[in-house]
């Protein structure tokens, strides 16, 4: 994996909205007899309240940011040269940082040079970031890698060989953090685990590694600590924002 230092808004789809409908079929009703408007709106209020019960229930599934919500979507067959490029397409829009021209200089693709046998994805992205949380607070630092198994040639499955890096990293990253105050797992992705402590010039650090079908990645925070405590918790709720953005494109672009 490259060294360690998540959805596109223009990929949703927009909601749609409805009753439109009823309120201007009240509002021209108003112009009806008393009589009429007793029976026109013990009708509208039947329905009206069956269809919040039905918008209810679907608003609940869609709305929010849980990547925790079963994906819909089933894995291509098949993914063409230069399309997982997850720091361009998704994790860049994870915290407002978005700029149009931005163009990752890490990104790897073997099958742009043929190689189609040993395919391995990677990339590395990082940026200062102001957390979702407290706008107050000093810019973070912020970075992203991965490693997307797409084909191997060797004996084990692209799952296997993506869980066997995922143990590497999860024993690598607890000796780049100065002062372990913190490990354990995360309900990210298939699985997930995190360190967090302090670095060595004194600022809170955090590494989440995670591991999605067969890709494995970085999430790696750097807050100074000159504005007080930044405790684990507040990193994985912004770990969770990054998460949103990019699992979808994992679920759906990483072939089986």
């Amino acid at each position: 994996m490259a060294d360690t230092r998540e959805a596109d808004p223009e990929r949703r789809a927009p909601a749609k909205k409805g009753l439109h409908g009823w309120k201007a079929a009240g509002a021209v009703f108003g112009c009806g007899t008393l009589a009429a408007f007793g029976v026109f709106g013990a009708i509208v209020g039947i329905l009206s309240l069956f269809l919040n019960t039905l918008s209810s229930g679907v608003g609940s599934s869609a709305s929010g940011g849980d990547v925790s919500v079963e994906q819909t979507g089933e894995p291509i067959v098949e993914l063409e040269p230069g399309e997982l490029n997850l720091c361009e397409q998704d994790v860049q829009y994870s915290h407002d940082q978005a700029d149009p021209g931005y163009v990752s200089e890490n990104f790897d693709d073997p099958a742009l040079d043929g190689n189609e046998d040993d395919r391995v994805v990677s990339d590395q992205c990082d940026w200062e970031i102001t957390p979702k949380g407290d706008n107050l607070f000093d810019p973070w630092y912020f970075l992203y890698s991965y490693e997307a198994v797409v084909s191997s040639s060797g004996g084990a499955s692209q799952e296997e060989v993506a869980s066997l890096r995922y143990d590497e990293l999860v024993g690598e990253l607890a000796g780049e953090v100065n002062d372990l105050r913190e490990s354990g797992e995360v309900g990210l992705g298939d699985r997930s685990y995190f360190h967090y402590g302090m670095s060595g010039s004194e600022d809170y650090v955090y590494y989440l590694i995670g591991q999605t079908r067969s890709t494995v990645y970085v999430i790696h925070f750097e807050a100074p600590s000159e504005n007080g405590e930044v405790d684990s918790t507040w990193f994985t709720n912004e770990a969770r924002v990054v998460a949103a953005k990019v699992e979808p494109a994992l679920q759906v672009l990483v072939p089986e």
